[in-house]
């Protein structure tokens, strides 16, 4: 695509390093890179409310709204410029009133009829004008898809936040429990004498500490529970119908995407906006080139005219007409348009290297995403397997503490990091749902919403 579009430019550089670009991409099997994915996504995630979030956004959310509005106005542009390729026609009317100095005469004058011009485009002037608006419409559906991609990427992410905050609310509510119970163990040890006042002290320490914290997760889930709010320009208690308190982490198999080949970068919006931008300078560049030849426009009028009274217009007025031709060339403009085109060269390159930027940023944003995901895959995995074992750990020494095999100080440590690794769990398990949001989201997949012509 680099490529197709680098001979397009005439004063753009004559190679994109493509070869460079695609570097280290291009090296799974061909059988493997025939995988495909998705475009919906979130469907991979299994989750029903994600689903009906995605369906209110895309219907109410306030940013696409304006969007839309802007395709809207980047059409009619569109198709004024078009316009400007067809003759134009005009109807004339008009009457006069008059008198002569020497007979002292009244008269009368009235004309009715129908004008025409067209400028014969010899040059392509305004074709290319028009294939410009073309492109500004299409970069304009882009933007559009850009805003709906983030918009997708935004509820996800503040939904995926919210489940995490929710569950992690209730992980402190089991920790509180549990905590509750050492507390109750801690004061029987201490009625009997078994242990000191210090100990009850700790244990009143570290619940206090469990539910400070289970407060600021919840005082999270709502700030998350508010962003969808605005995000779906909805109310709390229409939200509250279909996003409930409760739910599982939701979780997704990121293989398909894993195995996507690198065409997919052409899918991005940004790309997209950029080739738009492109294709828009070059031909606005062909426009001002066409400033050095003449223009020529075809003029006609057909008509009636009557000069005594002007009732007597249909029935015996005049039939009058005029054919004719105007060439317009430039002689001497003291570098007018020069400047113009030099201008145009200018803004052609700079679309050009905003282009290969956009590209070579989305590359660089896929493989990072790509590597976070599988890093974060595996941080989920080994914090899985070490809250397992701290679980055990915690079960074993409430157990040991209650039998006098064990001091508080081990109990409350051996809970304490039950605690800190059952919220480091889930925070890794929401994590690889939202590094999969994001990779989806630099790749660009997002299903197509037609447009009409």
């Amino acid at each position: 695509m680099l490529l197709a579009l680098t001979g397009c430019a005439s004063s753009a550089p004559t190679k994109l390093p493509s070869s460079e670009l695609q570097q280290g991409w291009e090296s799974a099997p061909a059988a493997e890179r025939s995988a495909s994915v998705d475009a919906a996504w979130w469907r991979s995630f299994s989750d029903p409310v994600l689903d009906e979030l995605m369906v209110q956004a895309e219907r109410r959310n306030l940013d696409l709204r304006i969007a839309e509005a802007r395709i809207r106005e980047a059409r009619a542009l569109r198709q004024g410029a078009r316009a400007e390729l067809f003759p134009q026609i005009n109807g004339t009317a008009g009457i006069g009133y008059g008198r002569t100095a020497l007979a002292n005469e009244e008269r009368i004058s009235a004309s009715i009829g129908a004008e025409a011009s067209w400028e014969a485009d010899i040059f392509g002037r305004l074709r290319k004008t028009a294939n410009a608006a073309d492109a500004d419409w299409a970069a304009t559906v882009a933007e559009r898809d850009g805003v709906r991609l983030s918009l997708a990427a935004e509820v996800a992410q503040a939904y995926l936040e919210y489940r995490l905050y929710r569950t992690q609310t209730t992980i402190a509510g089991a920790n509180t429990k549990a905590a509750e119970e050492t507390l109750r163990i801690a004061q029987a040890r201490f009625a009997q004498g078994v242990s000191s006042r210090l100990d009850v002290e700790r244990t009143l320490s570290s619940l206090s500490e469990t539910r400070a914290r289970a407060a600021q997760l919840a005082e999270l889930a709502e700030s998350s529970r508010h962003r969808l709010v605005l995000l779906l320009a909805t109310t709390p208690a229409e939200l509250a119908a279909v996003l409930p308190e409760t739910g599982a982490l939701p979780s997704a198999n990121a293989l398909g995407v894993l195995l996507t080949p690198t065409e997919v970068i052409g899918l991005r919006p940004d790309v997209r906006v950029a080739e738009a931008r492109l294709l828009a300078a070059i031909s606005r560049r062909e426009a001002a080139e066409a400033l050095r030849y003449p223009r020529i426009t075809l003029g006609s009028m057909l008509g009636l005219q009557s000069g005594n009274e002007a009732s007597a217009l249909l029935s015996g007025g005049s039939l009058i007409w005029s054919i004719g031709a105007n060439l317009l060339a430039p002689l001497l403009d003291f570098g007018r348009i020069r400047a113009t085109i030099d201008a145009a060269d200018a803004r052609q390159e700079q679309a050009y290297l905003s282009y290969e930027l956009t590209a070579r940023t989305g590359l660089q944003e896929v493989q990072t995403a790509l590597i976070l995901y599988t890093q974060g895959e595996i941080r989920r995995t080994e914090l899985t397997a070490a809250t397992d074992s701290a679980r055990k750990a915690a079960a074993l020494a409430r157990r040991q503490y209650a039998e006098g095999a064990l001091s508080l100080l081990e109990v409350l440590d051996a809970e304490r990091t039950l605690y800190a690794l059952e919220l480091q769990a889930a925070q890794a398990t929401a994590e690889v749902s939202l590094r999969l949001v994001r990779l989806y989201q630099t790749m660009g997949l997002m299903p197509p919403k037609q447009e009409p012509a």
